[in-house]
């Protein structure tokens, strides 16, 4: 028994050096699933299929499906500048054309559903839009600083909160919208994302200044910054960064999906599986 203790404390003395090194080992090489080649795209938006949504050079809206196939194309009567996609909703897709101030409404097979002028709703510039859980919009009117939720179906705003205790008209810069779970995140380039409820009541700011697009899995938000993922859990702000594929030129996008993680350069859309256990 005395014999077999120094072999016992030697054995765990070995486990506790090795253990970082074998967790750091046991991190899985990422998988390719397929590489296309992208010059001039825009990665827009994830559906909840894994199917991603990009524009091309001529700003049209193309669905790809999980092995890299074109399923479906949108070519728009009258071409405009495709600001924002929301493509998370079972039942519609929203494309904001902010050069137009319109809002295209697509069904799942890239079939017009309905169009919507904004300019009907307000007399100032619309810099952010996209969709709410009940088919309502959210529109950031810039000119008179207010947050608005209208509903196309009675052509009337719903909702309406101004913006001047909570932004600086001098120093702002919106650039994307989205509703997840019960709640409205507005990215400022600024200053960080704001955060408000269904009826565009303010809760809380996210100090995250520098973002331009803003992801959700789960119950994380996620967004690229330094070329790494970073990742903030909704609810308990918990963060964890996870370092992605090294390529020759940075990564401009990402979209994260149950099993796809999309990767987008100026080059080339990259295509990796999400495995079990790697994040």
């Amino acid at each position: 028994m005395k014999n077999s203790l120094p072999k016992f404390y030697l054995g765990l003395l070995a486990w506790f050096l090795l253990a970082p090194i074998c967790t750091q080992a046991q991190t899985p090489a990422w998988t390719l699933a397929f590489q296309l080649p992208a010059k001039g795209n825009a990665l827009l938006s994830i559906d909840r299929f894994d199917r991603v949504y990009l524009s091309d050079i001529r700003q049209n809206i193309i669905q790809l499906d999980t092995m890299g196939k074109v399923i479906n194309t949108f070519s728009p009567p009258t071409q405009g500048r495709v600001a924002m996609v929301e493509a998370w909703s079972p039942a519609k897709i929203s494309v904001f054309y902010d050069d137009r101030q319109r809002v295209q409404l697509l069904d799942r097979f890239l079939t017009p559903l309905g169009l919507a002028d904004l300019r009907e709703y307000t007399d100032g510039t619309i810099r952010a839009a996209t969709l709410a859980a009940d088919d309502r919009l959210w529109l950031f009117d810039e000119t008179t600083f207010r947050l608005l939720k209208i509903d196309t179906r009675t052509n009337r705003a719903v909702y309406e909160n101004p913006l001047e205790l909570l932004l600086d008209r001098r120093q702002h810069d919106i650039t994307f919208m989205r509703e997840y779970q019960g709640k409205l995140y507005m990215v400022d380039r600024s200053s960080g994302i704001y955060v408000f409820d269904n009826m565009g009541n303010y809760q809380k700011k996210l100090p995250l200044p520098n973002l331009t697009y803003l992801g959700f899995v789960g119950d994380e938000l996620y967004y690229l910054s330094d070329n790494q993922l970073h990742f903030q859990h909704l609810y308990t702000f918990q963060t964890r960064t996870v370092s992605l594929p090294e390529q020759a030129i940075p990564y401009r996008q990402v979209l994260v999906g149950d099993k796809f993680v999309y990767l987008l350069t100026n080059e080339n859309l990259f295509t990796y599986r999400r495995r079990q256990g790697l994040f």
